[in-house]
């Protein structure tokens, strides 16, 4: 299939099948599309946890309205902004320049950009700044397990503070969105992809 027909195909999946597993290739191929997917300034300011731990999983489940893609998916992916966002231009600095004293010199208008760009954002702007760019890497990410021919599940539906307890996570990160990616199950309800029409949403100015 082409790219737009993969993106026709697929659908929120809310029933998958627990038997089927994801080849690790395939998985793979995912985590890549994600890890290339553009943001601002490039520093990718986010954290991906696969959830593997049944247990875990159980906990989550819970915690997000006993929906059954949380344990029933073989991949789930739980996206976190980061809120260290002057720490991460740092990490990015040391990253783009190997180490490599004079280069990182060379970086300091860069660097010095970036940090202007950020620093004087508040908890609120800072978290929602970062959402943005981790929601362009799960839309990278939907995009790759569409091409696979896997199904999938972008999910908002939950308690971010008891992902955050159960999944240990540091201050720094704070739990956005969640992906659950498999094969959608033989009881699941397909009901028809409904979208605006092109004359409605583009405007040509």
């Amino acid at each position: 299939m082409s790219f737009i027909k993969n993106l026709e195909w697929r659908y929120a999946t809310k029933k998958f099948d627990a038997t089927k597993k994801v080849a690790d290739g395939d998985k793979k191929k995912i985590m890549e599309a994600i890890r290339m997917a553009p943001t601002s300034f490039g520093f990718q300011p986010f954290h991906v946890q696969i959830v593997e731990s049944k247990d875990i999983r159980e906990e989550l489940k819970k915690n997000a309205w006993n929906q059954s893609q949380v344990t029933d998916a073989p991949l789930f992916f739980v996206f976190s902004v980061r809120m260290d966002l002057v720490k991460r231009i740092d990490e990015f600095m040391d990253l783009m320049s190997g180490g490599d004293a004079k280069k990182k010199e060379a970086l300091k208008q860069y660097e010095g950009m970036m940090k202007g760009a950020v620093s004087g954002l508040d908890e609120t702007k800072a978290k929602a700044w970062a959402a943005k760019q981790t929601y362009i890497a799960l839309g990278f990410g939907l995009a790759a397990v569409a091409e696979l021919g896997l199904d999938s599940c972008p999910m908002e539906g939950f308690d971010t503070e008891a992902f955050k307890k159960i999944l240990k996570l540091p201050d720094n990160l704070y739990p956005a969105v969640l992906l659950t990616v498999g094969y959608r199950s033989s009881e699941d309800v397909l009901k028809p992809k409904v979208r605006f029409s092109e004359k409605e949403l583009f405007e040509t100015v």
